[in-house]
């Protein structure tokens, strides 16, 4: 169900990028005098899940090199508060995986700071580096992108779980 979910909102964010300047271009509007400002915008969120040790058994170590966090049971971590009853597990993620738009276009990637007391941005291949805070909007201004590709944006602070995908597409 969640990869249905994550190709139907690829989808929407491919076409909602391809859909716009193809409409102001067949309304006679024009694309290339200025470029089209394109806003997205995303949240830096930690997904927890947590299971009962009858039900479930604790599945051990988590992969290596930090984002994720496992906590056995009786563990003082993850509001476990030393149950030896249940265990638990965290990672840190962006709400949208992919991010979408057009050469051409003039990106701003706005972030929303949710849990952690802050991340870590970076997007090298724009040379972009950001600190998102918990509660505050952090806006990243591209400027215009001029070639097409997929471009990563990492939280160096829970990396490797937490990064996400700029893709741009080219014109048509």
């Amino acid at each position: 169900m969640r990869k249905q979910w994550l190709f139907a909102g690829l989808g929407i964010a491919v076409l909602a990028a391809v859909t716009v300047p193809l409409a102001l271009a067949a309304s006679g509007g024009s694309t290339s005098t200025k470029a089209v400002k394109r806003e997205l915008f995303m949240s830096a969120v930690e997904w927890k899940g947590s299971a009962s040790v009858a039900k479930e058994p604790y599945p051990g170590p988590v992969p290596p090199g930090g984002g994720y966090e496992s906590c056995p049971p009786g563990s003082q971590d993850c509001d476990l508060k030393g149950d030896p009853n249940k265990w638990a597990v965290e990672t840190y993620r962006f709400d949208t995986a992919v991010v979408a738009s057009i050469v051409g276009e003039r990106v701003i990637i706005n972030i929303f700071g949710v849990n952690a007391a802050y991340h870590d941005i970076v997007i090298p291949s724009f040379n972009k580096k950001a600190r998102v805070k918990r509660g505050v909007l952090t806006r990243i201004d591209l400027g215009v992108v001029k070639k097409p590709g997929i471009y990563k944006i990492v939280c160096v602070t829970h990396a490797p779980s937490h990064q996400a995908d700029l893709v741009v597409l080219p014109k048509s």
